[in-house]
């Protein structure tokens, strides 16, 4: 009689253990900047109100500095169906969707509220669901990461005729080596990014590219004389994950993981645009001179050449994004 009835106590027990574990779900957030960085407070933020709104079934856990792995590492996990969140460049995303490069353009927006409407337009709505389909990728929502700047060791630029012939360190991506190419008249120079500052130093470079905040985490200002508000990229990051675990979600999670990530998005662009104007001054400070009378107008003219090193595109891609950003 005691075996009759332990047994199906004990399974109610197990259903209930079951029930429980299954009711908790911990995601991993992942980014390659540091625990002060404005992605990083986002993400804190967002944790806490996940964890608040679900009742602590959704747990999300922060991993900064790269712990988890650079960009394409995160996005291949993700792929696969791991359980991050990860800020990723728009890079890793155009190795599965080509197309989903065309959002870091060079040239692209006259500004932050033309990035955010073509952000919102069918043409990205397309491509997200490519990502989905292709690299189990959902996209949750874009932040702004920064406005890329050319500055120099001892030479002021205002215009193309100025930075022709300029050795420029860039990332070894195709849209920087193009736009260094193509808009600047420069030669290209791919190298790591820690790398940067001794060749600085060195006189290796003539030149290099970044946001101001990133000028200053690797004191390029001790180096380089000049600074000229190109801002040729805008430079926009979506924050991704997996789509299986998504859709494992029910309806209510899913509802308040989106709405808090768009959250966290806005927290990172406004803490990101806020920093820019301060590194700017900042970087003054430390005695760079900076150059704003920048003909962006004659560099960006040069911009549509870029394209024609992007075969996979789809036909017509950059024309196509074009009109969506200048209503024409």
């Amino acid at each position: 009689m005691k075996t009759k009835v332990a047994l199906p106590l004990a399974a109610m027990m197990l259903a209930a253990w079951s029930g429980a574990a299954a009711a908790e779900t911990t995601i991993r957030f992942a980014h390659m900047n540091s625990p002060s960085h404005p992605v990083n407070e986002g993400g804190k933020q967002m944790a806490a109100a996940v964890a608040e709104r679900t009742g602590g079934e959704i747990k999300i856990e922060l991993y900064p500095s790269g712990q988890l792995g650079e960009n394409s590492q995160v996005t291949e996990q993700i792929s696969l169906g791991g359980d991050i969140i990860g800020q990723v460049g728009v890079g890793t995303i155009a190795d599965y969707v080509p197309d989903f490069s065309i959002i870091i353009y060079p040239f692209l927006y006259p500004d932050y509220d033309a990035a955010k409407t073509f952000l919102k337009s069918d043409l990205i709505k397309d491509l997200e669901q490519q990502a989905a389909e292709k690299a189990n990728a959902r996209v949750l929502c874009y932040l702004h990461f920064g406005v890329r700047d050319l500055y120099t060791r001892d030479k002021e630029v205002r215009g193309p005729e100025d930075s022709k012939g300029l050795s420029i360190r860039v990332q070894p991506v195709t849209m920087y080596t193009e736009m260094v190419e193509k808009v600047f008249g420069g030669a290209p120079t791919p190298m790591p990014w820690p790398e940067a500052y001794s060749a600085l130093a060195q006189g290796v470079i003539d030149a290099a590219e970044a946001p101001p905040n990133a000028i200053l985490d690797q004191k390029h200002y001790e180096h380089a004389k000049y600074l000229s508000q190109t801002n040729h990229i805008l430079d926009i990051s979506p924050l991704v994950m997996s789509q299986s675990q998504f859709a494992s979600l029910t309806p209510e999670q899913q509802t308040i993981l989106q709405e808090e990530a768009d959250r966290a998005c806005e927290t990172m662009s406004q803490l990101s645009l806020a920093s820019y104007e301060a590194g700017i001054t900042e970087l003054a400070g430390h005695g760079m001179t900076i150059i704003s009378d920048v003909d962006r107008e004659a560099f960006a003219a040069r911009a549509g050449a870029i394209a024609d090193a992007f075969p996979e595109w789809s036909d017509g891609l950059y024309d196509r994004a074009r009109a969506i950003i200048t209503g024409n």
